[in-house]
Parts: C-alpha cells; structure tokens; sequence
C-alpha cells in the first residue's frame, strides 16, 4: 500500500483521538488498521478505504493526489446535480430526481447515498411543501446513517445538522437552533481538511442570524466576523454580502444608531453584492443604509 495513505490515515486518526481499534470497529481488524498506517504490504479494497474514511469523517480523494481520483461516476453526477439544484432553489426538479433515485439500489443500498437522498428530500419537502416537521424527521433518519464515530462528524453531517438548525429557526425554535449550532461550531473547528469552505460559511451566517433573532448582537457580530476572515483567506465571495449585511446589521442593533462603523460595513455588503451581481440584495441593502439614514 501507498505509505502516503497510512501516514494521513495515522495522523488524522490521532488528531481526533481515535484508537485503532476505534477507527476498526464494524471495518476491520485493528491489526488491518495498524498495518495499513506502517505501510506495509496490504493492499485494501477501494470499499475497506472507503469506510476507513467515512469514520473519519472525510471523502477518501483525502488520501490522494488530485492524479489518483477516478473519473466522475454517475453517482457523483446524481449527487452534483443535486446539489445545484437545491443551491440555485430549483425545489421542484431536485425532488424529481430525489424519487427517482430512492428507486435505484445503488442509491438505496449504500448508507451514505441514501442519508444522502434523505437530506435532499428534507429540504424539498420542507421548501415546495411547507413540511418542516416532516423534513426534521427526514433529517434526523439521514443522521442515523452516519458512519464516523462519537468523537467527529463528517462534513456532510454537519451540513445535514445545519439544514435542521435552519428549519429549527424557520419554526421560531431559535434556542434549540441557537444550541445546535453551537454544537456545529465546536465541532467544524476539529476537521482538518475542508476542501470546500461552503459548508462553514454557511454555518457561520445561520449561526449568526439566530443569535441576532435572539437578541444577542454581541454574538451575531462576532459569528459573521468569523465567516468574512474564512472568504478573505479563501479568496471567495460565497456568502460575503450577507456576513457583511449580518455585520452591519448586528452593529446597529448594538450602537442603537447609523455609526459611521456600521455605515462602512452596510457599504461593504453593497459592494459584495455589486462584485456577484446580486442586483437584487444590492438594492436592498442601499435602500436600507439610505432609510437609516433618513431616520
């Protein structure tokens, strides 16, 4: 085996403090485990190392170079297509696809494709329905196939989390929404290998908006500065003007008053909207910085 696998295999089982036979239990053996991390001369099948990083909570292209990754499958396609689709709120041809698939066994026999399947259905039920108790319970069986351990989520999972943390809040329950992201939070921070930082941009503005419905300006400030350092390190401008909306807004809420603090960041998300072409927030958020200051 590539000992290139077993040393990343090693160090992200240690960094979240998994024992081997931790990292074993329902796989393998735990000396399968500890002659993979040597390097020794096994050679696991793709499913063992696909399991192996699911517990792990990670996709298994982590422990390969960009040149080793197979080609795109249909799954993959499936998945992808989804994922748009919901991002771009197309509901009605998301939940399509979604019973489609529920009819294909190498959706419905493999636990990760079908938790998978139940996320995506829990947010279409939710948002083309109005189903939210329906779609919490969605979410919560798509949990129940989850494959890491006691000690990490995927980051899949904490997206699954998220989507109940937010229809949590859209059913006025912003405390448990408010405990739940904390949870998220304390456990996003552990994962070391985000390839894609959509998933915490996300948390950080949902987070932020429930500890504003909440009152707590303070906390909201503080969780969509969070997420503004993430796109500026990232170099994305994923959600930058609506963490720049959250700031402003929070500061508002504190100051009581248009400040000139608040003032620069209100022209901040302008401008964010304005580089994504979001015509439709760019509006908005003038017209609010100009209302505000009529006042």
């Amino acid at each position: 085996m590539d000992y290139r696998i077993g040393k990343k295999m090693k160090e992200l089982r240690t960094y979240l403090h998994l024992t081997q036979g931790e990292l074993a239990k329902g796989i393998c053996t735990q000396a399968m485990v500890s002659k993979m991390e040597k390097g020794n001369d096994v050679y696991p099948s793709a499913q063992l190392l696909y399991q192996i990083s699911q517990r792990l909570g990670v996709s298994i292209e982590y422990f390969f170079s960009d040149d080793d990754l197979p080609h795109i499958s249909y799954v993959n396609d499936v998945c992808d297509q989804l994922t748009e689709l919901i991002r771009s709120k197309q509901f009605e041809e998301a939940y399509e696809i979604v019973k489609f698939e529920k009819k294909n066994p190498t959706f419905s026999n493999k636990p990760h494709l079908k938790r998978f399947l139940l996320w995506r259905e829990a947010i279409c039920v939710n948002y083309l329905h109005g189903e939210k108790d329906e779609a919490v319970r969605l979410l919560d069986e798509a949990l129940t196939y989850a494959e890491t351990s006691v000690k990490n989520y995927s980051l899949e999972e904490l997206d699954i989390l998220t989507s109940k943390a937010i229809i949590l809040g859209e059913m006025e329950g912003w405390q448990r929404a408010d405990e739940l992201y904390t949870e998220i939070l304390k456990y996003v921070k552990k994962i070391p290998w985000q390839k894609d930082k959509s998933t915490i941009l996300n948390i950080y503005y949902n987070a932020s908006r429930t500890a504003y419905k909440l009152g707590n300006y303070e906390r909201a400030l503080h969780l969509a500065e969070e997420g503004i350092k993430v796109c500026k390190k990232e170099k994305t401008l994923y959600l930058m003007g609506y963490l720049y909306y959250q700031m402003a807004e929070s500061q508002y809420a504190i100051d009581q008053a248009l400040t000139e603090q608040a003032d620069v960041i209100y022209n901040k998300a302008v401008m964010a909207f304005q580089q994504t072409d979001d015509e439709r927030n760019y509006e908005l958020v003038r017209k609010r910085v100009l209302f505000l200051k009529e006042e």
